[in-house]
């Protein structure tokens, strides 16, 4: 990844920043403040700004990026709430819900793929498409979608028993391929840890 990328992005955030405060007090004395500095003031507080805005950039360019549980919990979401998919699975009122919720998932079945890629583009700069980590995401992610087909009679084979069976497999294979993950990104965290033990 190129500087010329990173920097667009940090600025526009900036720019929402500043377009959702709603603060007129804090608005009017910027302004105020703003008039008081001399053009020379103002040049090298922007000069200032700028370079604060690059050192994190080159920072992270230059592998010192430390994984934060933020830049990729969605993925411990995900798996925490298969958990509840397998609860449902396990219980036949309840195949009807867990078939929509599967559907809702196969409406962008690959959010999770393109998550965990921009996680491990934070540590790795080459090639994180062939990341072993992000693999076991998009293998989970095949599985979690593929449990439609299987709950839709996929299988003319397989029985009402067998279809759940089968469909608890594939999701309890799929968070153990999460928990592969999870266990490979080097983050120390007891819920983490917690999930790991309980679904390798």
């Amino acid at each position: 990844m190129k500087l010329s990328y990173i920097l667009p992005a940090l600025l526009s955030s900036s720019i929402c920043e500043a377009f959702t405060s709603t603060n007129t007090a804090t608005s009017t004395s910027t302004t105020q403040l703003q008039a008081q500095m001399g053009r020379r003031e103002m040049v090298a507080a922007a000069a200032f700004s700028a370079s604060a805005l690059l050192v994190p950039v080159e920072a992270a360019f230059a592998g010192e990026y430390v994984p934060k549980i933020r830049d990729m919990e969605q993925i411990y979401f995900l798996g925490a709430s298969l958990d509840k998919l397998v609860a449902k699975l396990g219980d036949p009122s309840q195949l009807e819900s867990a078939l929509s919720g599967v559907k809702a998932f196969n409406k962008d079945p690959n959010f999770y793929n393109g998550y965990a890629k921009n996680f491990i583009l934070k540590t790795v700069k080459n090639n994180a498409d062939n990341d072993p980590r992000v693999g076991y995401i998009k293998q989970a992610s095949t599985l979690i979608g593929s449990i439609e087909s299987v709950l839709q009679g996929g299988d003319a084979l397989m029985n009402e028993k067998t279809t759940t069976k089968e469909a608890v497999a594939r999701v309890k294979k799929a968070q153990a391929l999460i928990a592969k993950f999870i266990d490979e990104c080097g983050i120390q965290d007891e819920k983490l840890a917690a999930y790991v033990k309980s679904h390798k």
